[in-house]
């Protein structure tokens, strides 16, 4: 038998990085919020690691950026070779604001950080173990069924990943595919002698990333002719050595994984009070680390949305044609980035090679391009990266997270008027 229902402001699937984030904004909010997970535990395998300086500011306002920065590694240089050899680095060390790094933490570590986090907040409840199988809508709250018990609450937050299963529930159309590329990554106790610094190696042969990790170890993520699930143990260590000359031992490697990088957009990023958030509404190529980073900003805008709903009675309509309009602006933005460092990054074979060393060392590495490229890679020129970089007719509405008020003399009708909205 179903355990009786339970009433909530907000239930949220799925208690990933996004839907944890998202939880733990509703709670500091006053928001009663229960967060679900069909998996009874986090998965084990690192996953995500890349933070950026606007995720860290969201992670500040519940404190917890300093924690973050604390477990993870700062990295203020990323190195980038190619065939004939060193062309350039990307430095975060001139970044705007107090965050002049991208910081190294595994998805693991920080989906810990979140949860704890929740404790500082009564009415934030998680269970994991819990399926959901069917969704229903009424006009003032939303019905779940989950393997054990019903679930009602006046908003539903899908946060449950690219497959989600309240995605498909709802028959909300997609459009997407597969990369014609392919990678197996592994985390390696670091011997390396890179210390804290990124390298990127854009072979004729293909790409190989190093990222320094916490606690001595450092992952490396190499391009393969095509999907290895069952890779070869000294896979990467041979090809690493191939492609760069590094040695890296077999009986060092911690783990191992491998992906095909996919894209897919979902049209709309809501569907009555049921809202998409992070790889549910849009999933990006993970090279460049930029999906769990979009997907937090997805959840500082609902955060902010649904207290101006519920906590100041603003219309919902207009605000979730704002979310949907603007965070699909900003996704696209990082998508197609994404899918340009990826396909620059992969091309084999000798022409390929030559041409992308002549166009990093004599384009972007030189000139006016040069100083732009931090902030690029650091996601400080994706627009709408935060709350705060919204039109200000919208912060008008948005004024719960950071205590912004409008001055008495704000008129939303004349600044409508200067700000025009982005293109559907």
């Amino acid at each position: 038998m179903m355990a009786p229902s339970t009433e909530h402001d907000v239930a949220i699937v799925g208690a990933g990085p996004v839907g944890l984030l998202l939880a733990g904004l509703l709670g500091q909010l006053g928001f009663r919020v229960l967060i679900v997970d069909k998996r009874l535990v986090s998965p084990a395998q690192s996953q995500a690691i890349g933070i950026t300086p606007p995720s860290l500011e969201i992670l500040s306002r519940l404190g917890l950026d300093a924690d973050f920065i604390r477990l993870g590694v700062p990295i203020r240089d990323c190195r980038v070779h190619g065939q004939r050899g060193y062309l350039g680095c990307v430095s975060f060390r001139d970044l705007p604001g107090p965050y002049r790094h991208i910081l190294s933490l595994p998805q693991q570590l920080n989906v810990r950080l979140l949860e704890e986090k929740l404790t500082d907040f009564p009415g934030v409840t998680l269970r994991r173990g819990v399926e959901i199988t069917a969704v229903e809508q009424a006009p003032d709250k939303v019905t779940l069924h989950g393997t054990d018990r019903l679930i009602t609450a006046k908003w539903v937050i899908a946060c449950d990943g690219h497959r989600s299963r309240l995605r498909n529930l709802l028959k909300l159309r997609t459009t997407g595919g597969d990369y014609p590329c392919h990678f197996v990554m592994g985390d390696f106790t670091d011997r390396s002698g890179l210390k804290e610094e990124a390298h990127l190696f854009f072979t004729a042969q293909g790409a190989v990333e190093s990222f320094p990790l916490p606690d001595g170890k450092r992952r490396w993520i190499v391009q393969s002719p095509g999907p290895l699930p069952d890779a070869p143990n000294g896979f990467i260590s041979r090809t690493v050595k191939q492609r760069t000359g590094l040695e890296l031992s077999d009986e060092d490697q911690l783990n191992r994984g491998h992906f095909t990088p996919r894209w897919m957009h979902c049209a709309p990023y809501h569907s009555g009070r049921v809202i998409l958030c992070g790889d549910a509404a849009h999933l990006m190529s993970p090279i460049g680390g930029q999906g769990m980073n979009t997907g937090w900003a997805d959840a500082e805008f609902v955060a902010e949305m649904l207290c101006a709903i519920e906590h100041q009675h603003q219309p919902a309509a207009p605000l979730l044609t704002a979310y949907h309009r603007y965070r699909r602006v900003a996704s696209r933005s990082a998508t197609r980035r994404a899918a340009i460092g990826m396909w620059l990054g992969t091309r084999t074979g000798f022409f390929s090679s030559w041409w992308r060393d002549f166009f990093l060392t004599n384009v972007l590495f030189k000139g006016p391009l040069t100083r732009r490229l931090g902030p690029h890679f650091a996601m400080l020129t994706i627009p709408y990266r935060t709350v705060k970089q919204l039109p200000v007719f919208l912060k008008f509405k948005l004024t719960a997270l950071n205590g912004r008020r409008p001055s008495p003399d704000f008129s939303p009708e004349r600044t409508r008027k200067t700000h025009a909205h982005p293109r559907r």
